[in-house]
């Protein structure tokens, strides 16, 4: 591939395109930062409407309240799947993590 000579202004095209394709660390920090966002906004809704099916309620009311409880978890279900792991958790040789079978 390094022997193909390519004029000047088309390798800086190519390397301009590839460049800008590549996301900066500053921008996948703002990316998980606006998921982990909506993750909390997520999680009060969700949390508002458990609370309002304690009170007392309409059949209408209700049902209102536990679809959109539904849709809110189902929200936060696919938001979580798409934010990346922020850590990856390193243990030290010959201590199994908690998926490997190990006993509280």
């Amino acid at each position: 591939m390094n022997d193909i000579n390519l004029p000047k202004h088309i390798v800086d095209r190519i390397e301009a395109r590839w460049g800008a394709r590549q996301v900066s660390a500053k921008e996948k920090r703002e990316i998980v930062d606006r998921q982990l966002e909506q993750l909390r906004a997520h999680r009060n809704n969700i949390q508002r409407y458990r609370w309002l099916l304690s009170t007392q309620l309409s059949d209408l009311e209700r049902n209102f309240i536990e679809r959109r409880l539904s849709e809110e978890s189902s929200a936060m279900e696919n938001l979580a799947a798409e934010i990346p792991l922020l850590v990856h958790e390193q243990r030290p040789p010959g201590i199994p993590s908690r998926s490997e079978g190990a006993s509280p």
